[in-house]
């Protein structure tokens, strides 16, 4: 197959950037023709069947960027439409035959956000105009119908198409979304553990709850703070990722909290850390739970993130209802470190279940939707 991919940019770190690289891997070397359509990319030589393919943009700003690429992409794609037998879109774009919402539902995120924030950052939201730009492209793609179906990586996103934008459940497909089970494993422990904990001083007998994702705000940094300042045995929580940390340095009072920054090596990380806790107030499903999962950390996640889904409480981790409900975190984690048994029981289910979303069986599932589309015209 000939298959166009849209994204704005095609690297290698972050979680969706990541996860959209491990997908063209997997279609590439199961020999299809990928032709990826970006503002800009970095290319992997040792990668083959892949082409780039510049979309013109303003990139001056985020809101001058984004519409730029949606409206250049269009006619782009538009024209070329018979050089390929499916075009897939991994932003907010005007022309592609399956939209995938990764990014869920911005409304929706927005919604979320509006019930947390104060008078000042209500205005700030209702007055920027990114966010209406962004609004207006996602009404475009749902209520204009351009997509012959719609890839939702959660049960969660799925239900905020529906409800905000009413779309028939039948045109969406709920796919979740992989993990490289070779990056991330548990045997990595034995390779960086003690690299990582020379590197930032910790000793090896100490309980490290993890954190990672940019974007602190919206992935819960304040709530996991809290939470742990709840806790009476000394800890080191590490938060990975990027994101501003002086508006919370006035919450970390007794225990250890490193900002690491944005890591390349992330799989490091996770094997130096016990435990993985993101208290997210939105998350579409959020990679960064299966990547511990895989590496065989317990997870302390939110109703809110769409991988909550695939935790059964009490066997893979634990999902708490509202992100806000520090007391209930700092609970899970106490109870972690406090029962060994349970946590290497807990780990070695969370890995397990990592298992069943390797990109093999992703890409296979990938693989069928598209047939199932050329099929169907």
């Amino acid at each position: 197959m000939k298959i166009a991919i849209i994204r704005k940019k095609y690297t290698f770190h972050g979680g969706a950037e990541g996860f959209s690289q491990s997908l063209i891997k997997e279609l590439s070397d199961a020999g299809h023709e990928i032709h990826i359509f970006a503002i800009k990319w970095q290319t992997n030589k040792t990668f083959k069947n892949i082409y780039f393919h510049k979309v013109p943009a303003l990139i001056f700003n985020s809101f001058l960027r984004d519409l730029s690429f949606a409206i250049s992409s269009f006619f782009i794609l538009k024209k070329q439409r018979k050089n390929f037998d499916i075009i897939q879109s991994h932003d907010k774009t005007l022309y592609q035959d399956i939209y995938r919402a990764g990014d869920g539902c911005h409304i929706e995120w927005l919604r979320q956000r509006w019930k947390r924030t104060g008078l000042l950052r209500k205005l700030s939201i209702a007055l920027n105009p990114y966010h209406w730009l962004i609004l207006f492209i996602e009404r475009m793609i749902f209520k204009g119908h351009r997509f012959k179906k719609v890839i939702a990586i959660s049960e969660l996103v799925k239900k905020n198409i529906i409800e905000h934008y009413h779309v028939n459940e039948r045109d969406i497909e709920v796919i979740y979304n992989g993990v490289d089970l070779e990056r991330f494993n548990p045997g990595n422990k034995d390779l960086y553990r003690r690299e990582i904990r020379k590197q930032y001083s910790i000793s090896d007998d100490a309980i490290v709850p993890l954190f990672v994702g940019s974007g602190f705000e919206r992935k819960g940094v304040e709530f996991l703070l809290r939470a742990v300042e709840l806790v009476s045995h000394p800890l080191t929580v590490l938060i990975v990722g990027k994101g501003s940390k002086r508006r919370f340095k006035h919450l970390i009072k007794r225990q250890r909290v490193i900002f690491c920054g944005p890591q390349k090596e992330i799989h490091k990380y996770y094997a130096a850390s016990d435990l993985f806790v993101f208290p997210t107030i939105y998350e579409p499903f959020g990679n960064v739970n299966l990547e511990a999962l895989a590496s065989g950390l317990p997870v302390i996640t939110a109703r809110l993130s769409g991988a909550a889904e695939i935790i059964k409480d009490g066997f893979h981790g634990f999902v708490i209802s509202s992100p806000e409900d520090y007391n209930a975190i700092a609970e899970k984690i106490i109870f972690l470190m406090e029962n060994s048994d349970k946590r290497e029981f807990i780990s070695i289910n969370a890995r397990k279940l990592a298992e069943d979303f390797s990109f093999e069986k992703y890409s296979k599932r990938i693989l069928n939707l598209y047939r199932n589309l050329i099929s169907f015209g």
